[in-house]
């Protein structure tokens, strides 16, 4: 009985001795070059197979690149339509030169349109320009105002007058009007600031009565400020001073590369220059966009025109305040998302973005 209790005894002695030396199970960690080994996979390619794999590597790659830039670029900066819709306004110098023998047809030179003939006791000559000519001397040359040359003759551009071009010159200072809808010349005499009876008197009318369509010229009335600089070219002025860096239009975003449309130009020039108001108007933003314009400002003018400055260093007005043309405004800078010191200027007619450059800022 001894005896097998001590063979009992050394078995578990054996066993427990065993037990400590068993290895611990190790963790398996395949190697996946093993299963997959690029390396010799495309060593086994043939040159077709080989061009087709990296040019599909270099396809996708170029449309993931695109993808995340484009990304980017609508989370850093959204199109400029939407720019300002956070603040409700979704907006989506010479005055005479020398006659000149060229003309364009683009509307650089003097443009009118033919007017049909005021019945009225007002007389009127017929003038054909001259090389060297100006309006400024016509009108003197005749003791005519040249806003009554301008309108008159309904010219919409007086930079440039051609030789050739014909002028009706009438004998007294004033304006033609045609009679509109609701129309008395009692209202009529009142807008204008002009008796009554001059205005009977200049169309030899024996009544006051008067209907909706009717040519009537207005003796001693005078051409409205905004009609004046218009013709005159001076309705609006240039904000700054400084090389044009990107003008309106499609252009490829200087931070993505993404090709996107520029509703503005950029005038360049050092930090600090001084913003001018290119218009009168009542200031309606002053804001700021970390990642847009940066510190800008939104003037409303009259006719439908707004106008942004864009990356300012400074402002210098506030919001609600009367601008004057020709106004300080603010600084030059390089504020929001900006590639150097610049001044981005938008100008919109009736809400749509419009080139400044395209017919409305002359130098």
């Amino acid at each position: 009985m001894m005896i097998k209790n001590c063979r009992y005894i050394e078995y578990i002695m054996i066993n427990l001795n065993t037990r400590q030396h068993v290895q611990p199970r190790r963790k398996i960690n395949p190697d996946i070059t093993r299963f997959f080994n690029i390396s010799k996979f495309v060593s086994k390619l043939d040159l077709r197979s080989k061009v087709f794999i990296f040019s599909t590597i270099i396809l996708l790659s170029g449309i993931f690149i695109f993808s995340l830039a484009k990304y980017i670029d609508s989370k850093t900066l959204r199109d400029e339509s939407f720019l300002l819709e956070d603040d409700n306004l979704l907006i989506s110098n010479s005055m005479l030169e020398y006659a000149s023998s060229e003309f364009s047809g683009m509307g650089s030179g003097l443009s009118y349109q033919p007017i049909s003939e005021i019945v009225s006791t007002v007389t009127s000559l017929d003038y054909q320009v001259k090389e060297g000519d100006t309006l400024s001397e016509i009108s003197k040359a005749y003791n005519i105002n040249v806003g009554t040359l301008i309108s008159y003759n309904k010219i919409e551009d007086v930079r440039r007058i051609w030789v050739g071009a014909k002028l009706k010159i009438p004998d007294t200072d004033g304006l033609p009007y045609i009679v509109k809808k609701g129309d008395s010349l009692d209202s009529i005499a009142s807008d204008h600031h002009i008796p009554l009876n001059n205005i009977l008197d200049a169309n030899n009318l024996d009544s006051a009565v008067i209907s909706e369509g009717d040519q009537l010229f207005i003796p001693g009335a005078q051409i409205s400020e905004y009609d004046y600089k218009k013709a005159t070219g001076t309705l609006f002025i240039y904000p700054t001073s400084g090389r044009l860096s990107s003008p309106f239009g499609y252009r490829s975003d200087p931070f993505t590369g993404v090709r996107r449309m520029h509703y503005g130009v950029d005038l360049a020039n050092r930090v600090g220059t001084t913003v001018r108001a290119t218009m009168s108007g009542t200031v309606i933003v002053v804001g700021h966009q970390p990642m847009g314009y940066g510190n800008y400002i939104v003037i409303r003018h009259e006719r439908g025109f707004q106008s942004l400055y864009g990356h300012l260093n400074k402002i210098l007005v506030r919001n609600g305040q009367r601008i004057t043309q020709g106004q300080k405004i603010g600084e030059m800078g390089t504020s929001g998302r900006s590639t150097g010191p610049h001044l981005h200027f938008s100008l919109y007619k009736n809400n749509i973005p419009v080139d400044p450059l395209g017919g409305y800022l002359y130098r």
